[in-house]
């Protein structure tokens, strides 16, 4: 009973976060913003985010899935958690560093939406599972100051 509540929480996280995405790509597309504006970049990094955030679930959603005892699901969280600690210092050390001069703000704003997404989707996975990693706050947005 318990694993088919836990599947069927996935599933509805999973849903939403598809919602999202598609409601994000479609703004992305649909918008008529200049090209290189503050608008573009912030819909193209929006839709990337959650495009990084459901692929990011899918993954963990996976691995989640499989679990058929308490035993196991403790030892996949376990592994997400230290998945997205890696990937938070990751983030946090590019964020600070100096990026080559022949990469764009718009690389440089792609690389770091798309892995704050990711960030998102597996703390998603992790807050199903019932580990709530959001206690430990995102590292600043560096696509922000790129701009």
């Amino acid at each position: 009973m318990r694993s088919e509540r836990f599947r069927k929480r996935l599933d509805e996280r999973h849903r939403e976060l598809t919602i999202h995405a598609k409601a994000r790509g479609r703004s992305y597309r649909r918008s008529r913003a200049a090209a290189g504006s503050d608008e573009a970049l912030r819909l193209r990094a929006d839709f990337l985010a959650a495009l990084g955030r459901l692929s990011a679930f899918e993954i963990a959603m996976l691995g989640l899935a499989r679990c058929q005892y308490d035993v196991q699901l403790v030892e996949r969280t376990d592994d997400l958690s230290r998945d997205y600690f890696q990937l938070w210092h990751l983030i946090a050390r590019r964020s600070g560093s100096s990026w080559p001069e022949e990469e764009g703000t718009a690389e440089r704003m792609d690389f770091f939406a798309m892995q704050v997404g990711r960030l998102e989707g597996m703390a998603d996975a992790l807050l199903v599972a019932g580990r709530n990693v959001r206690l430990y706050p995102l590292p600043e947005m560096p696509w922000l100051s790129a701009q």
